[in-house]
């Protein structure tokens, strides 16, 4: 009997893990935003260190974009500023910044990591099915009903994308769509190269 009853346990723990937002404390990505290379982000919570760069969204080495790097034990968050000539660094107490968290912060908007998922999908980004969680709300000017999903890999436990769909309210009319993928995400340790400093920290700025 205890047998079973363990047995049921275990059962029910790994249904409610297969079908909950991931959250991991280790994992690196990409975003992609309607097929432009938007963002890295490369978290280790274990270590203390995350690091966010921000890439050129037209390409132009002009606007090179930027990194932020957190490091828990240095108590600062680093700053490499490569639009500015010559690039910069500032190295910031404190941190890491709320864009730096933007995978919990994304988590949080639909629910949390415990709210099981709204939606199963067939999606070919997905090589089959995907859970999803959808949340929406209005805004009254403009006249816009914002719908967005976010799209978890069944069979990996891997998110995918995350899709805003904005629709006219009076008309119901589908306005626009917006597909943001997470390319290459990958959980477990994190490399250290994905938080080496691109300057020199002695010629940090340090407020």
């Amino acid at each position: 009997m205890i047998s079973l009853t363990i047995l049921f346990f275990i059962l029910f723990t790994l249904n409610c893990i297969s079908t909950q937002i991931p959250n991991p404390s280790q994992y690196r990505f990409s975003l992609s935003t309607d097929g432009i290379l938007q963002e890295r982000l490369a978290v280790d919570n274990q270590t203390g260190k995350i690091s966010r760069l921000w890439y050129s969204n037209t390409g132009d080495e002009e606007f090179g974009g930027n990194q932020n790097i957190f490091v828990r034990d240095d108590g600062r968050t680093y700053l490499f500023d490569f639009m500015s000539k010559p690039p910069q660094c500032i190295a910031n107490r404190g941190g890491p910044s709320t864009e730096m968290n933007y995978w919990p912060n994304l988590v949080q908007s639909f629910g949390g990591e415990a709210k099981n998922y709204d939606e199963l999908i067939f999606d070919s980004d997905c090589d089959g099915t995907c859970l999803t969680w959808r949340v929406e709300f209005n805004r009254t000017y403009p006249h816009y009903r914002y719908v967005q999903r976010l799209y978890v890999k069944k069979s990996e436990q891997k998110p995918i994308k995350l899709t805003l769909k904005l629709y006219d309210i009076n008309t119901g009319k589908l306005v626009s769509t917006s597909v943001t993928k997470f390319v290459n995400w990958i959980t477990g340790q994190v490399p250290d190269y994905e938080f080496d400093y691109p300057l020199d920290l002695e010629k940090c700025y340090r407020p």
